[in-house]
């Protein structure tokens, strides 16, 4: 292909990378002004389905183009601080929409980086792909002594796709961050950077060729998990060669029920795998979707692509060790402590507060450590989506990966064992780190106890609370923020009618003038409208000039 063609193929890409940018950002800020006739009803209606609609957009442009688009709809996909979920469900089927290079594009990659034809250096190559995803795909072979591998092959310009991708990106970054007040509520310079390091990160194969025995020597100790070991001689930047493993997805259930596999020590290893990488290692794989989670005949579990990992350092693994104990003792101002320290809650946050609903939040989900196992995982899911964002938290950028690889894996060991406890699973690397310093599990084990001191305590509670109300003596504490927000709110409400009001009277007022020949006058009472529409529509805008996306709860109206 030639030098100007390409810069007009990128140039193109560009312009439609930018124009569905736009044209998403356009269909929620032209709300703001279609609302002034249609309602606020009408306008929060039309804002839900836009989430799911335009997630849509986004994601059949992503496959139309594939390259990096694909990989930032799986990023966001895990952002439930920064997208609803219906877009967020949208998203996700990203994972398997993916499409597969042809073999010619394949094998003109692989003899540019091996220096010869495919044919002298394996005796068999399977034109079809094993798996396709957004950066590369997989295609199984054999080598001239016999031995049989997987061959990881970097798609064909994808490295100009992504430096085109991430310009169209940065731009549409530095938009929202002149055009939004979402700078307030997402920390969007971060969360590119993150993105863009992690994409480069993932293109260098040699270096998850490194991330790959790193695993094997941490995880060397568990004989039940394999990681294919890789062969150099045949490995560069584009090229991955590694073992051939055979296995099946970790969530075919009837593969491992005809294979006799234990699903319930099953899912117990795998989610016992992570906490080790997490809490011991402070190195873990940060995509275990059942793409990369398989599981042979004997119930060994089978773990690959290390391209994307994440590091947690010794200082913010014990931090994370610390604030789960002050969880579990109940000492709720000590885990806002936390949450503020390492990031999660974002500056000029009312401690008090936010401290009476994170103990609320964390009572009904925590109990004994089964009770959030056997709740309703939507409620759950609900839940936590109202808190991210009726709250003031935020996901630091360092920890979106960390979120995603332990969300993904605990539905992935839901599915395969309900009854499955994290708090249960991670037990053992807890006290290992503590070191006796905090008698955890005592704490759980006095769970039942206060639960039946409750339960002596409700009934004179209950009937102090009654006589208080009766007598008129019971105060209700209403949050600050909450009412300063409907005194703004009303404030605005009647800014907006005033404005109205001019304008209709003097609109009225200067076409009767007009018609009576007095245009001078008529003129002024115009232009005096025109102001007023003016001013009505900037106040009706509120604060900020578009607002980030408000979930949805059970009963179809936003949560407020």
């Amino acid at each position: 292909m030639s030098k100007s063609k390409s810069k007009k193929i990128g140039r193109d890409r560009l312009l439609i990378i930018m124009k569905m940018f736009l044209g998403i950002f356009w269909a929620f800020y032209s709300l703001r002004f279609k609302r002034i006739w249609r309602g606020h009803d009408w306008e929060e209606a039309t804002r839900r389905s836009l989430y799911k609609s335009e997630a849509r957009r986004f994601r059949l442009t992503a496959v139309e183009l594939g390259g990096l688009l694909i990989k930032l709809g799986q990023f966001f996909s895990t952002r439930v601080d920064v997208l609803p979920q219906d877009s967020i469900r949208e998203l996700s089927g990203l994972q398997d929409e993916v499409r597969e290079e042809t073999f010619a594009d394949i094998r003109r990659v692989m003899e540019a980086e091996l220096s010869c034809p495919i044919e002298e250096v394996f005796v068999r190559f399977e034109e079809k792909a094993l798996a396709a995803a957004s950066l590369g795909q997989v295609h199984r072979a054999i080598l001239k002594d016999g031995q049989t591998v997987a061959v990881k092959v970097q798609r064909p310009g994808i490295e100009d796709l992504v430096r085109i991708d991430l310009k169209a990106i940065k731009k549409v970054v530095g938009f929202l961050k002149r055009f939004t007040n979402w700078e307030k509520f997402v920390d969007m310079d971060a969360i590119y950077e993150e993105f863009s390091t992690t994409v480069w990160e993932e293109l260098d194969y040699i270096q998850e060729g490194k991330n790959a025995e790193a695993f094997a020597t941490n995880l060397s100790g568990d004989s039940d998990l394999l990681i294919p070991a890789i062969i150099w001689s045949h490995t560069t930047k584009k090229v991955l060669t590694m073992e051939y493993m055979e296995g099946m997805k970790v969530t075919d259930v009837a593969f491992l029920d005809e294979a006799g596999v234990d699903r319930k020590k099953l899912a117990s290893h795998l989610l016992q795998t992570y906490i080790k990488q997490v809490l011991v290692d402070g190195f873990f794989h940060a995509d275990p979707h059942p793409g990369n989670l398989f599981v042979n005949r004997d119930g060994k579990i089978i773990l690959i692509d290390f391209g994307m990992v994440g590091t947690i350092s010794p200082q913010l693994r014990d931090t994370l060790v610390e604030m789960v104990v002050a969880m579990v003792k109940r000492d709720y101002p000590t885990v806002v402590t936390y949450l503020r320290e390492v990031g999660f809650i974002r500056p000029h946050t009312d401690s008090e507060s936010l401290t009476r609903a994170l103990g609320i939040f964390l009572e009904h989900i925590l109990g004994s450590g089964k009770e959030l196992i056997k709740a309703n995982l939507d409620s759950f899911l609900v839940d936590l989506e109202q808190l991210l964002y009726e709250q003031p938290f935020q996901i630091p950028a360092n920890f979106t990966f960390l979120g995603r690889a332990l969300g993904t894996l605990y539905g992935i060991c839901v599915g395969l064992y309900p009854e499955i406890s994290f708090l249960d699973e991670a037990r053992p690397y807890i006290n290992e780190l503590t070191r006796g310093q905090h008698k955890l599990w005592d704490i759980l084990k006095d769970k039942s106890l206060s639960f039946m001191n409750a339960l002596v305590e409700l009934p004179p509670l209950a009937e102090s609370t009654l006589r208080q109300a009766q007598r008129g003596e019971l105060t209700v504490r209403v949050p600050l923020q909450s009412l300063n927000q409907a005194m703004d709110e009303n404030t605005r409400a009647m800014r907006s009618l005033s404005w109205s009001l001019t304008f209709g009277f003097s609109l009225l007022a200067g076409a009767y003038l007009y018609v009576h020949n007095e245009k001078n006058l008529a003129l002024i009472l115009f232009l005096l409208s025109l102001g007023a529409l003016l001013l009505g529509l900037k106040n009706s805008r509120g604060r900020g000039t578009i607002r980030p996306p408000h979930p949805v709860n059970r009963t179809g109206k936003p949560y407020r």
